[in-house]
Formats: C-alpha cells, structure tokens, sequence
C-alpha cells in the first residue's frame, strides 16, 4: 500500500495524477517552474504509470498558481492542442492492463474547461477505434461524458454541463462504474454507471458491459488513437488532478475523497458533510452556511497542506501565517496531522441592513454589521488564522471595524472583538483583512458564527446597493442606473465623473429614500460626457453628513463597443443600450453550447427584449457584430 492515498483509500488505487507533484520538464530530472513545458507527469499510486510527451510542441504547461484564482493557490498543467500520454511496453502500454477485464472503475477529475462551447477529451484510455475505452469527455452536444464503450455507445452516461458543471469555474467530476456502491440503487440493481458533478449525484443509469482491455495506451488532454474523424478534439483549459480506482469504492470513501479536492481546489460541495482521513466530520452542511466552503487543512495520510484558501471569485480568504502568492510559498505550519479550519456563508449581501442591524450585541456601540454570515468549524487547530473579505466600498476606517462571534448565528448576544482581543483590521484595494484570530475567539473541536460589525455610519456602507451601472445612451450620452435593497439614513447620492479616474467633478445628484426595506431604483442621465474615456461613481451621503463612495465605472464616447443589457441577471425582460449608430440585423440569441434559440424580429420592441421563455442558464446576444452576455434566472 503507497503511504498517501486520496481519502486515506489506497485499496485498488491504480493511477494519480496531481499537477503539484512531480511535473517535470525533461525526463524526470528538473521539475517544472512557472511557465514551462510539461515533458513528464509521474504517477502517485506507487504504480510508476509515468504519463509523458516526446514532442516539444505537443507539451503542455505548467503553472504554479500564482497567477489564476481558479487553482486556489495551487498548480495546474494547461492543454491547447496538447496531450501526455502512458505508452509503456509489455501487459500494461497503458494505465489498465491489457487483457483484464474491468467491472469496477471509479474515475475523479478536477479541471477547469476554456471554452465550455468546444467538445474536447479530458481522460483517454482506448483502442485506436474509438471504442473498448475508459474515458472522459467535455461538451459533447453541451453536456459532460463518461463512458466505459465495448463496441458502442451504450455504456455512456452523460450530465448536463449547464445545470452543474458551471461555465469558467473549477469543477470536480467524479464517475462510478462500479457494482458496489452505486448510491441510489439497490444490489440487485447496481451494475450501473453514475456520474457527480461537483458533488451532486446524479441517477444511476445505463446498465453496463465490464470493459476488457485491449493493447491500449493512454492519453490525458486529447484522444489521438483516433485521428481520422471528430473524436479527435483536443482539451483546452487547465488539469490539476486525475485519480482512477479499479476496484470498489463506498460512499464513505468516496465523500472522503470529494472533501479532499473540494478543499484542495476551492470547489464547494452541497451535497454532502466534510470528513478527513479518519472519518471525522470537519463542517456540517447544516443552518443555511452552504456557500462557497473552504478551509485551512493537514491531512498526511492523502497529501493534503493547504494553508491558505479563497473562494473561486476571491471575495473571502482564510489562511495561517503570511499569505503567499501560492500555497506551497506559504512558510506557515500546521502543529499536527488532520487539523483544518473551514468556513462557508449563508450567502447573503455583503452589505448591511436595516434588518441585519437589528441584530447586533447592545452595549457595544455598534452602528450596523454586514448581512453575509460565516460558520467556521475548527477541528484540532490550536494556533491562530487571518480571515480576509473583499468589501468594494470606501472609505473604511479599520479601527472603526469589529468582528462578531457567536456560538449558534444570533448575533444578538456575540463578543465582540477588536484590537483589545488582539485582532488587527487593515482595509486595502478593497479588501478587509482581520489577523491574529485564537482559538479564544473560535476554540479547538468548536465550532462559531462570525460577521464583521462597524461602529462607524459609514462603515461599511449602510447602503444595501444591487448594482451600478454606466451605459451609453444616443446621441453621445451617459445614462447611470443603480438600485438599493435597503437603506438607512440615506440623504442623496452624488453623481461625480472624471476624465482621468483620478479627480472627480460633481455633476448631479439624487435624493435617497433615508429609510427603507425595499427595493428602490435609481437614474441619472449625462447630456454633455467628455469624448474618450468618462468614469463614474456615485457619493452616498447620509442624513448626519457622513459618506463613502460606489466603485468607479467606465464609458467610452466615440468608440463603438459591445451592447450591454441590464438587468442582469435578468428574469422577464432586458434592456438593450449601446447600440452602434445605424446598427441593423436580427435579434440572436444563443445557449451556453452554442445553439441558436428561436427568437422572432417582434421578440424586441423598443429596446426590450423579452426572455421570460428561456431556460436558466448563460445566453449571448447579438445584434449585428455587437454581443453581450446576459444571465437568466
């Protein structure tokens, strides 16, 4: 048995291959630096199935994480037109072994897809007809494929990319062919094939004929073995880890193994708790906190030292000691093997309310605390952790700031901490920063409820806003829109431009609504904007004199670019602003996989367009040669 193993399951693991270990670009001398080509990949099961590329120009490249948030501070390898392959000699040119037959296989993948729009091979391993194969494909018809072929098709499962593989987003898929512990069948029944997607299942389905392995090699990023028709798509985005068992796998096991990556690669799990190596339960999918989970954690028995964690949009960071440009930079350590920290929010606005600042702790001179809500487990961590949030309003005062701790999320009765409990706030580019958090505050084997709390009107903003936007209006005009979910104390809200993005004049306002619990929108129109570039931000005074500001937004005049459409996320209807002066053509609107949806001339009337009929999911518009992106919900 090797001594790490993908949930402390080492049994039948047969192929492991994890982009932060052993990259190398040469024949297993150098590893791989940021930026270079991968010539070798080498095998963590202990099987030595090196997967390797002999050609330069087919290599692909390696990254160390540092210049991505999708990757979570860890490395990756990207495809374009690039593949690795397994081509050794003897019983097993390949990752299985020619001449075994397969009944049970259980494939895991963490990926990040470029182009969801271009059918592409993820994991490869077949004969040079397409079929007698184990493999992993991406967007065939927009949907995600696993199949285990003999002679056809029918052992293919498919899932649907658009409804749980998201567009631009790290993903974990994970497939079980596998006569045990196929979740949702009985025994009798369970010589199925089933496929999770970010850790939902979906149905197992399509009863399957074992796999008998011929003289097969293995390829990861392309399929070669088959260059003669449209099989032969290559893979383009960037591959962090494959594990391939070929034997059982339970569902104990296999949530282990899902925590693992999910934790590893920022990738939040709903359908299902949190568990180490040992089978302890380190964050419960419970009270709502299921948003964006990720964690601080060491696990030896699977490899797992992550020591700094962001949410996939980098709005929230948890890390121990000095963050780092990547995870392995971080000199940090943890004192003992299965300690972690984990956090998930219950996915409200990170913004205050007039509900929210109901409840606050009295006594303490609170002014209002932010909506969004953070359950952080701590499991056997005995030393100290930062938590950092990305808040996108100024100015915020950090001595003006505390953090609220609470041990069931009613904030009614929380501590409340500050620089006297040994916290530190700073505020930059947007960005909250709390350090020096003990386990005083979030104590060993516990687990705490946490928001941050100001004592301050103007931190942070008191002002719920939804959304801001600056669009181009004819003839050579600006038109602003904005709207609030809740406002306290709001007078008016200032509009200021610039030319340069750094002195700003103040050209209007518009009188706020002082208290509300609504939703209330908001316009201005600018007759006369400079020609070029114009930025925009609003001033929210309240009624005691005290402001903050929007982030800025940006208009070109005189440049013709993309339409934009608002709202968006839209549920009935768009608008549609931006067009170019004479602008002629059609309406089209086409899906996340690149079909075209039946939209009539009449669909748009005076710049509206009415999407009450599609589906959820991601849409391009186009009018002409222009394009926009709109989200229905």
């Amino acid at each position: 048995m090797h001594a790490q193993s993908p949930g402390g399951h080492a049994t039948n693991l047969r192929a492991w291959y994890k982009a932060n270990a052993n990259a190398y670009r040469n024949s297993g001398v150098n590893l791989c630096t940021n930026g270079q080509t991968v010539r070798q990949w080498n095998d963590q099961s202990g099987n030595a199935l090196t997967l390797t590329q002999a050609t330069s120009g087919q290599r692909p490249t390696w990254y160390d994480g540092s210049g991505s948030v999708f990757c979570n501070y860890n490395p990756s390898i990207r495809f374009s037109d690039h593949y690795l392959q397994r081509t050794g000699s003897g019983g097993s040119p390949g990752v299985l072994v020619s001449g075994t037959t397969y009944n049970q296989l259980n494939l895991y993948a963490v990926y990040y897809d470029n182009n969801a729009n271009n059918f592409d091979w993820l994991f490869n391993s077949g004969g040079n007809n397409g079929f007698n194969r184990v493999s992993l494909s991406m967007n065939w018809s927009g949907s995600s494929d696993f199949d285990c072929d003999v002679t056809s098709t029918t052992n293919r499962i498919t899932t649907s990319t658009s409804s749980v593989l998201p567009v631009a987003h790290t993903n974990i898929i994970a497939v079980k062919s596998d006569n045990t512990g196929i979740y949702g069948g009985s025994p009798a029944s369970s010589n199925k094939i089933q496929a999770f997607c970010n850790g939902t299942p979906d149905a197992a389905r399509t009863t399957h004929t074992p796999i008998a392995v011929n003289n097969n090699i293995t390829q990861i990023g392309d399929n070669e073995l088959v260059t003669t028709d449209a099989l032969d798509e290559p893979f383009g985005g960037d591959a962090m880890e494959f594990i391939l068992y070929t034997g059982p796998v339970s569902q104990v096991v296999h949530q282990r193994i899902e925590t693992y990556l999910a934790l590893k690669y920022s990738v939040t799990l709903t359908s299902h708790d949190y568990f180490n190596t040992a089978g302890t339960n380190i964050f419960a999918l419970s009270g709502g906190y299921t948003q964006d989970i990720i964690g601080v954690i060491r696990d030896d028995g699977q490899g797992l030292y992550q020591k700094q964690s962001r949410q996939q949009d980098d709005s929230a960071r948890i890390y121990i000691g000095t963050l780092s440009a990547t995870n392995v930079g971080n000199a940090a350590t943890m004192a003992g093997d299965r300690q972690s920290l984990v956090i998930g929010h219950n996915g409200a606005a990170m913004r205050s309310s007039v509900a929210t600042s109901g409840e606050i702790p009295g006594g303490a001179g609170l002014i209002s605390r932010i909506a969004r809500e953070w359950k952080v487990t701590n499991t056997a961590y005995t030393g100290t952790f930062s938590l950092a949030f990305k808040l996108n309003t100024s100015p915020i005062v950090p001595g003006d700031l505390r953090l609220l701790v609470d041990d069931d999320g009613n904030f009614t009765n929380a501590s409340v901490n500050g620089n006297p409990e040994g916290l530190t706030f700073t505020y930059s580019g947007g960005i909250v920063t709390v350090t020096g958090i003990s386990t005083t505050l979030v104590p060993t084997n516990s687990t705490r409820y946490i928001t941050l709390a100001s004592v301050a009107n103007s931190t942070p903003l008191p002002i719920e806003l939804l959304y801001f936007h600056a669009l181009p209006a004819d003839p050579d005009a600006v038109q602003l829109l904005w709207s609030t979910a809740s406002e306290r104390d709001n007078a008016f809200f200032e509009v200021q431009r610039s030319r340069s993005g750094v002195t700003y004049e103040t050209i209007g306002s518009v009188d706020g609504n002082g208290n509300s619990t609504t939703t209330i929108a908001y316009e201005f129109n600018d007759p006369t904007p400079y020609p070029g570039p114009n930025y925009y931000r609003l001033k929210q005074v309240d009624l005691d004199g005290t402001s903050t500001f929007t982030e800025v937004r940006s208009v070109t005049i005189g440049a013709d670019g993309p339409i934009h459409v608002y709202p968006n996320p839209a549920v009935d209807q768009v608008r549609i602003a931006g067009l170019q002066q004479g602008s002629t053509g059609p309406v089209e609107v086409y899906n996340a996989a690149g079909e075209r949806m039946p939209f009539a001339p009449e669909d748009m009337n005076e710049g509206l367009l009415d999407v009450s009929t599609l589906p959820k999911g991601i849409y391009l518009v186009r009018i002409g040669d222009q394009v926009a992106r709109v989200v229905k919900e």
